[in-house]
């Protein structure tokens, strides 16, 4: 018996895999892939309990300056060959009201986790923002964008989901007003230094936004 397969979804425009590639802009936030002196500051965004609760297992806590490059040395800045977008930062638009400096500035991070086998036209979704960011509209710009995005690029990408902690609710609105369905619970499905959660579901189709 075969075992489980992956198809590569086809892209007409795909984007480069270069680090630092721009992926999207909105009014306000940039969308592009790290490079690697994006280390401190990720480091320096990163390094909050109030994210890493919210994240899985793999996200360290306290997150430091070598958690940061050995991410992006080993994952964030290594192509895979398929362009998609699974690594990324979200950065403040440089000399805006919002950030009146010359040089952008990384607030956040979102990508995508590829599924396979017959469920290789559904993308994960996952994102934070450092605290400072918080309750200004940056998470809903920016997926609104960025979903939307992988939808016109990917002609054949059906489906994306995404999930959240039960007590996050913050983040369950950010979803529902980008347009995701609350598709379920998994009742007691997540278990985070110690405390056992429940885990919400969302999924956003390609007719959900035609």
């Amino acid at each position: 018996m075969a075992g489980p397969t992956t198809t590569t979804l086809f892209s007409p425009s795909p984007p480069s895999e270069e680090p630092g590639t721009k992926l999207l802009e909105t009014e306000r936030l940039i969308i592009r892939r790290y490079v690697l002196s994006d280390a401190v500051a990720m480091a320096k965004a990163a390094n909050n309990t109030a994210i890493a609760a919210n994240m899985r297992a793999g996200f360290p806590s306290p997150y430091s300056l070598s958690d940061a490059e050995s991410f992006l040395t080993n994952m964030a800045c290594k192509g895979d060959g398929t362009s998609y977008p699974q690594h990324n930062g979200i950065f403040l638009k440089p000399n805006t009201p919002e950030n009146p400096s010359s040089e952008a500035v990384l607030i956040g991070a979102c990508g995508i986790m590829i599924k396979g086998d017959v469920y290789y036209r559904t993308w994960e979704l996952g994102y934070w923002l450092a605290q400072p960011a918080w309750g200004k509209g940056y998470a809903t710009e920016a997926m609104r964008a960025f979903v939307r995005w992988c939808f016109e690029t990917w002609p054949d990408l059906n489906r994306i989901e995404a999930s959240a902690k039960g007590k996050n609710v913050a983040s369950q609105k950010v979803l529902s007003k980008v347009g995701f369905v609350k598709e379920g619970n998994r009742r007691e499905a997540m278990e985070k230094w110690g405390e056992i959660y429940d885990e919400v579901q969302f999924g956003l189709l390609r007719s959900d936004l035609q």
